[in-house]
């Protein structure tokens, strides 16, 4: 049915389709449900196409974002007035383009499980959108009235009268006198087309969809869990019991952590290599889960960014081990070095430093003058041979013993207030080289020593390539409303 589908959508002067996001995990400007607004565009023939608009009000904000003509903004507002503007990326927006696409390989099925959905005098029809799955009610009508999905639940209004809808008006940015200038964005359709398959290999077998839950349990030894950030920290302390700064309310969501702890050391001047970082790596970590001696073991540990390399070069050295109990995931971790440090030395060395722009995050790509905790990150091919040793012995510590691997692949990553700022970091780092980073770590550096990657957060079996940004990985930004590329805390939760 979906050209009488397509046709019923097309006629109408636009659909209301109210969202409701399943995970606490996906709440955004402290909601969790959002109204979009899609408006047909009647000069598209037969081709679907949208323009797109999403208000979401807030505690402070009331969050918009809009997509015309092909080209995305958001804005937030407060008190009538725009406060802030931008263009979103082509990652950031909902692929609606493929909505055709996902109707035209949509196959009729007879009923559900894992997730309940009311469809009186309907059809069932599953579909693939961002890579995951849905299950719409298509009425007798040829109207699509609601979708029910692993995390999210839709329903669906066909509006008759066209003033219902939102005025569609480009932002201004503050203090400028003329809308906004985005460029135009694509859908991108790699995930879609390699889970699209699945679907049709599977429903040939049989006529029920079967959809997961919304959350998992611990598959496996709960354990205590050491959580380990990367670089930018001032001081150490004692480790804590939250951390929301860098690692976000994980803690929410890591049903296999029997108590948590968030360390704390002093990550600006002293490098990962550095005996004095190594040795309080060690000694934390015998204090979550140790087996005796200098031996860690009954735990699970998550190492974020260059807390990865100050793990695997703390057992590289011999200052502790780890046992076969210990539990690690690896999380964008500069494995080989990261091209962003050596950005760093350059802009120091000739007295400019970053732009201006890069201000919020500059704890994250360093300070000017350079400190060695950053210019001990410079890529293993610009170093000299002891600190090239130093990244081949923790590369192999980490190949051996880590379980699963989290690298992050888009520097615009998810909406959040950094974004702009790590895509900007990693236009200026890599120059659209054609390396595939997440705005400072590069994915083969991330990777090194690991296959088996999968862009889909359900898989619980393998390593996630995550269309995610540097700090995105670790958690603090919580999971995307779409996308099964884009919810890191979803595969964290799911994995172990």
């Amino acid at each position: 049915p979906t050209a009488a589908i397509v046709t019923q959508i097309q006629q109408a002067p636009g659909l209301k389709v109210t969202i409701q996001a399943k995970r606490s995990s996906m709440e955004f400007n402290g909601q969790t449900s959002a109204t979009v607004y899609l408006v047909p565009r009647s000069a598209s023939g037969a081709n679907l196409d949208f323009d797109a608009y999403l208000s979401q009000p807030g505690p402070n904000v009331t969050a918009n974002f809009m997509l015309l003509n092909n080209r995305a903004y958001w804005s937030f507002v407060k008190d009538n007035a725009v406060v802030s503007a931008g263009c979103l990326a082509s990652n950031q927006v909902p692929p609606v383009q493929l909505m055709q696409a996902s109707l035209e390989s949509s196959v009729v099925v007879t009923s559900v499980t894992g997730q309940t959905i009311d469809c009186p005098q309907g059809k069932l029809l599953q579909l693939v959108f961002a890579g995951e799955k849905f299950v719409f009610c298509n009425s007798n009508t040829n109207q699509l009235t609601k979708a029910v999905g692993e995390d999210l639940d839709m329903t669906i209004e066909y509006l008759s009268d066209p003033t219902l809808i939102p005025d569609f008006d480009v932002p201004q940015v503050p203090g400028s006198s003329t809308p906004l200038d985005c460029p135009v964005v694509t859908s991108e359709s790699s995930v879609e087309s390699s889970t699209s398959r699945r679907l049709e290999s599977a429903s040939a077998l049989r006529r029920t969809a079967a959809l997961g839950s919304s959350s998992c349990g611990c598959k496996g030894q709960m354990k205590p869990c050491l959580f380990v950030h990367g670089v930018g920290e001032k001081s150490s302390a004692p480790p804590t019991s939250t951390y929301s700064d860098t690692w976000g309310d994980v803690q929410n969501h890591a049903p296999c952590c029997s108590s948590f702890a968030f360390a704390h050391y002093e990550s600006v001047q002293r490098a990962w290599n550095d005996p004095s970082s190594q040795q309080e790596f060690c000694q934390t970590a015998l204090k979550v889960g140790t087996s005796g001696g200098t031996t860690v073991d009954n735990m699970i540990l998550v190492t974020y960014s260059m807390g990865n390399l100050v793990a695997s070069g703390a057992v590289a050295s011999g200052r502790c081990s780890f046992g076969s109990g210990v539990s690690w995931i690896s999380i964008a971790g500069p494995m080989q070095g990261s091209k962003a440090a050596n950005v760093l030395d350059s802009k120091c060395a000739s007295g400019n430093g970053w732009d201006s722009a890069l201000k919020g995050i500059l704890g994250l790509i360093g300070y000017c003058p350079a400190t060695p905790a950053y210019l001990n990150m410079k890529t293993q091919d610009t170093v000299n041979s002891g600190l090239y040793n130093n990244y081949i012995s923790a590369q192999s510590v980490r190949s051996r013993t880590a379980k699963r691997v989290l690298c992050g692949i888009k520097s615009s990553g998810l909406v959040s207030i950094d974004a702009a700022a790590l895509a900007l970091v990693g236009q200026i780092v890599y120059n659209n080289d054609g390396t595939l980073h997440d705005g400072v770590v590069s994915f083969p550096s991330c990777s090194v020593g690991f296959g088996n990657f999968a862009n889909d957060a359900s898989n619980s079996n393998a390593n996630y390539q995550a269309s995610i940004n540097h700090l995105d990985s670790s958690f603090r930004n919580g999971d995307g409303w779409w996308g099964a590329d884009r919810k890191p805390l979803k595969w964290f939760e799911c994995t172990l």
